[in-house]
């Protein structure tokens, strides 16, 4: 366990750790750079770990990718998803199961964060792939998984109380989550995973785009504005939930940073829309 050295004002308690890496995905970090390596020793590690194991699979074999045939072995669904996707799904499925171990009645709240937090990777990975490369692509779709993990944070440390908070049905007029957050633990969940992540040794973009994905102009970072627009986007769609329906009113900018045309976004929108009833039957399933 690592002690929070970012910040002193944790409303918590003073003794207040964060969550030590999962041996999985610290092993999965650590994977060589060789791509055939990579693919090889990636297998290896996902077969080790069982639960990990059949959620890939039941992803990789679920209505949201459509592969004509059955995907039967962690090579196969590397070979059709790609290595990097695989990771970053690994890398989201070992944080996501770690930190809901021991969970119950605040299970479900959690479970459709990462519901909200999948699509976010989704979409993040459609806007970033058009202007990056598709290795880019795949990282944006990570930064979108992990983007709301410090709400995660909370549930594991505080779970009654931040059930409440998140649960709270929010009016126009009403506070934000953050909002909330700030006033009872005096740090907002973009500044706690950011945190995490730099306490994990994830990538400085990661931690950034985590830490910024709530700022007015993202930073003026264009893949942070990519993960920030794929968040209200999904927000709009109604897949899962973050503890918030507010839809911050920063949109023009994040279209400005990132291009984006009027024609672009809608057909984001309906795509998050035509994925949603996809997405809940593989949670309803896989929990």
């Amino acid at each position: 366990m690592q002690a929070i050295k970012d910040s002193t004002r944790l409303g918590f308690d003073r003794n207040f750790e964060m969550p030590s890496v999962p041996v999985v995905l610290s092993k999965i970090l650590q994977s060589v750079d060789d791509d055939r390596a990579s693919a090889r020793r990636l297998e290896e590690l996902i077969l080790h770990d069982l639960a990990l194991s059949v959620r890939i699979l039941k992803l990789a074999n679920s209505a949201f990718y459509s592969f004509r045939s059955e995907v039967k072995t962690i090579s196969h669904a590397i070979a059709l998803l790609g290595l990097n996707l695989v990771k970053s799904l690994a890398i989201g499925v070992s944080i996501f199961e770690s930190f809901t171990n021991g969970l119950r009645e605040e299970a479900a709240y959690v479970t459709q964060l990462w519901m909200h937090s999948f699509a976010v990777g989704f979409i993040a990975q459609e806007i970033w792939g058009k202007r990056s490369s598709r290795a880019g692509g795949e990282f944006a779709l990570l930064c979108g998984l992990l983007h709301d993990v410090g709400k995660v944070i909370y549930f594991k440390k505080d779970g009654v109380r931040y059930s409440q908070l998140f649960a709270i049905e929010k009016r126009d007029d009403d506070l934000s989550i953050r909002d909330l957050e700030l006033k009872v633990y005096e740090v907002d969940h973009a500044d706690l995973g950011s945190i995490l992540a730099k306490q994990w040794n994830l990538p400085p973009e990661l931690a950034t785009a985590i830490r910024l994905h709530h700022h007015e102009t993202a930073g003026g970072i264009p893949l942070v504005a990519a993960v920030a627009l794929a968040d209200m986007i999904v927000k709009q769609a109604g897949v899962g939930y973050d503890g918030d329906r507010k839809i911050a009113a920063n949109l023009p900018a994040l279209q400005e940073i990132l291009k984006m045309s009027p024609a672009e976004l809608e057909a984001l929108r309906v795509l998050a829309e035509s994925k949603r009833t996809d997405v809940e039957e593989f949670f309803q399933h896989s929990i």
